[in-house]
């Protein structure tokens, strides 16, 4: 008959990865308790080792025979004492040498034991229930039985060497279990965040394209990034890893591009440009660092921040808009003998057209980088303003030592020369006009205080030559400088209501050698 063959019970050859798996159908599994019982032979070995010395000399005296039992009862009681005093000597000699290290020894084998049914545990037992059942595939390789070998097959592969590859396994992914899974958004390759779930990753994204694309009266086409972004599942190292982003401070680092907070406490006299002045940045950026904060409403003790934002992931939206826009007028001139060269007087005022637009924009984090015209239709055509440009030659810019009514148009005098007002003399006269009004130089001269007080607002003074000078107060805007030559009757400001004033008017004074006098006796109101 021929060699009967010897069953083999499933034995595979595999590549072994760097973690631990197991692979359905093989019966070899390492588990806890095995590992507990190697670590507990290890301890009891000793004593092991001297119980089979004393168990194979009892079996050596009962293999004798009856005749010498006796003798080999003698001399196994001898060598039984001889043995016991060895081992009462060494136990005796070992406590000694112990003793006074007892309370070490007890704990370093309380660890050594912790140690080993703890990485035990670790290799066997997941820490995420989650990420176990989702990752079966990549723990558990299934083998089809039509992928064994048959038992001849085994028989010939047993008497071969153990390093011939019966069956080809395909490479595992394997997770270790000193790690945390997570969802990074990625920019460029670089990760920026971390989340436990993917749908928070998702709600960062959308929320960070959501704060450019609610825009009134557009209509978005299209929003993207303009660096590479996405998600993916990662597996961290447990010791870096430090704990989950959550979804609104994540938007708030992308969106600023930094997790500084500065901040700045408004006091009083105080706007952006002193505060811009103090940090040494722009009033420009300090706006841009508070977009909800109204720079012309600053209030003390009013908290601002100080970070200039610089986004992470910049968000470009393609918006189509409708809007209306102004058609800019012509102006046409007319020469007038009637006034002088360099003055001009509107004629007929211009009037804007209107056009009805549709554009597509381009923005950057909301700032438009790009606009293109998809079509426009007139509303309503714009008309030409004329006006009339002087040609008549102007006087000398002297004094003539004439003075001239100091208005384009005659009003109510409210206060003359000389009335006491608040304890103090009236040291001009008051003519009532409209703001806007145009003021013009009783004579010529040269200007020599063009600029604002807190009495008499924006005002003008006019050196005429031979000690006499005029003052023209209240004023909303100066039309000249220090230094400038004047003549007479040139606008030189717009009546207004500033300074120390109750009312739209002109305050009008007449001085010699600096000393207010009564314009009546110079100038016909």
């Amino acid at each position: 008959m021929g060699k009967k063959q010897q069953k083999v019970t499933n034995k595979h050859v595999y590549k072994k990865p760097s973690a631990k798996y197991y692979v359905k159908n093989d019966s070899k599994k390492i588990t806890l308790s095995e590992n507990a019982a190697k670590a507990v032979a290890v301890v009891l070995y000793p004593f092991f080792y001297a119980g089979a010395k004393i168990n194979g000399l009892i079996k050596g005296d009962k293999a004798q025979s009856s005749i010498q039992k006796t003798q080999n009862t003698k001399q196994f009681n001898i060598k039984l004492d001889k043995l016991m005093t060895k081992v009462k000597q060494s136990t005796v000699k070992g406590w000694e040498f112990i003793k006074p290290y007892k309370y070490y020894v007890a704990g370093a084998t309380a660890l050594v034991a912790v140690a080993i049914v703890g990485f035990s545990l670790l290799s066997n037992v997941s820490n995420d229930k989650d990420l176990v059942a989702e990752q079966t595939q990549e723990h558990v390789v299934s083998i089809p039985q039509s992928a064994l070998p048959t038992e001849e097959a085994q028989a010939d592969a047993s008497s071969t060497a153990l390093s011939t590859e019966v069956v080809s396994v395909p490479e595992f992914k394997v997770l270790s279990f000193a790690s945390v899974k997570a969802y990074q958004i990625l920019v460029n390759g670089q990760p920026i965040a971390n989340f436990k779930t993917e749908d928070e990753a998702n709600q960062v994204l959308e929320g960070l394209k959501a704060t450019y694309t609610t825009v009134e009266g557009s209509v978005i086409k299209d929003a993207y990034f303009s660096e590479d972004v996405k998600v993916e599942q990662a597996q961290l190292d447990i010791m870096d890893f430090e704990a989950y982003d959550t979804v609104e401070d994540a938007l708030a680092y992308i969106i600023k591009g930094t997790k500084e907070e500065k901040k700045h406490v408004v006091a009083k006299g105080e706007n952006y440009w002193v505060i811009a002045q103090y940090y040494g940045i722009s009033p420009y950026d300090l706006e841009k660092a508070n977009p909800d904060v109204n720079a012309e409403t600053l209030q003390i003790g009013q908290e601002i921040s100080l970070v200039v934002p610089k986004p992470i992931i910049s968000v470009c939206t393609v918006e189509e808009a409708s809007y209306s826009d102004s058609i800019a007028f012509e102006v046409q001139y007319e020469d007038s003998s009637s006034l002088y060269k360099g003055e001009t007087k509107t004629k007929v005022n211009g009037v804007y057209g209107e056009r009805a637009v549709v554009a597509e924009v381009i923005k950057e984090n909301g700032r438009e980088i790009g606009r293109t015209i998809l079509s426009e239709n007139v509303i309503s055509e714009p008309q030409t303003k004329v006006v009339y440009k002087g040609t008549k030659d102007p006087p000398p810019k002297m004094g003539s030592g004439v003075l001239a009514y100091p208005a384009a148009s005659r009003g109510l005098i409210t206060s003359e020369f000389g009335v006491w007002r608040s304890y103090r003399r009236h040291t001009g006269i008051d003519v009532a006009m409209n703001v806007g009004s145009s003021i013009k130089a009783a004579d010529g001269g040269v200007v020599t205080f063009s600029g604002y007080s807190s009495s008499y607002g924006y005002y003008i003074i006019i050196d005429h030559g031979g000690n006499m000078t005029t003052l023209y107060a209240h004023n909303s805007k100066l039309l000249v400088s220090k230094g400038e030559k004047i003549y007479q009757g040139q606008t030189i400001a717009y009546s207004g209501n500033t300074g120390n004033s109750t009312g739209p008017h002109l305050h009008f004074e007449v001085r010699i050698n600096g000393v207010p006098q009564n314009p009546r006796n110079y100038v016909k109101f």
